[in-house]
Order: C-alpha cells, then sequence, then structure tokens
C-alpha cells in the first residue's frame, strides 16, 4: 500500500487518547469533534491517527488559540 500524498506530519504526542477522551480533555461534547474532523479532516489542526476499525486516535494535546 502506498501512503497517501499530502498525509499530515506525526505528532510530536503519541496518539492515546480516543475521541471522547479527547473532548472530555477540551470541555466539549464528542460529536462536535467528529463533526470538525468530517469538515475538515482535523480538530483545529490536529489531525487524529486513524486505525483500519474506523476509530480515531489522538495525542494528550489541548488545542491553544495562536493570536
Amino acid at each position: 500500500m502506498q501512503k497517501a500524498s499530502g498525509s499530515a506530519s506525526t505528532p510530536s504526542a503519541p496518539c492515546t487518547l480516543s475521541t471522547a477522551e479527547f473532548a472530555k480533555l477540551h470541555g466539549i461534547q464528542p460529536r462536535s469533534v467528529r463533526q470538525r474532523v468530517s469538515d475538515t479532516g482535523s480538530y483545529y489542526g490536529i489531525r487524529p491517527q486513524k486505525l483500519a476499525n474506523r476509530r480515531l486516535l489522538w495525542p494528550a494535546i489541548r488545542v491553544t488559540l495562536d493570536a
């Protein structure tokens, strides 16, 4: 299999959180995270690792506003 071109680089933090855990870390509903990923491919710049069983794994980092 070939790797898709334009894929995101490997994040510095290992992907260990489920979507529900990632959402709880950010104080939002898991459906909000799933919707954002469905619309844009990432959650405000953070791309999840996609598993073969269609689940997503997220890095344990917080999204912050870059001013």
